[in-house]
């Protein structure tokens, strides 16, 4: 008995788990202070290290304005003011500005 409630606890956890990677959360901001292709590496590497990313995409705009697109795989929420700490207090790098958008597949 023990060992049927341990196999189903398992799987009732895996669904869960899946509920959560199912649910695809993409957030869409405008950056500035970008001069270079380095500087696109550097703030996709700070930004990579918050929990549920899965995708940054870095594109310029116009002089001076990138749009920087991050998406996750929803586990939690990520504020505009998390995502400018992960770029660092001594950045010259400012997010404008923040929105989110989710998606959810069956």
């Amino acid at each position: 008995m023990q060992k049927i409630i341990t196999v189903f606890a398992i799987v009732v956890l895996g669904f869960v788990g899946q509920l959560h990677a199912d649910s695809v959360v993409t957030y869409t901001g405008s950056l500035s202070g970008i001069d270079c292709d380095g500087c696109k590496r550097t703030i996709a590497s700070s930004i990579a290290k918050i929990k549920g990313v899965k995708t940054i995409k870095i594109v310029k705009k116009s002089e001076g304005s990138h749009v920087l697109t991050v998406v996750t795989n929803g586990s939690k929420a990520i504020s505009k003011s998390e995502a400018s700490k992960a770029l660092g207090k001594d950045s010259h790098y400012k997010i404008n500005s923040w929105t989110s958008s989710s998606k959810h597949s069956h």
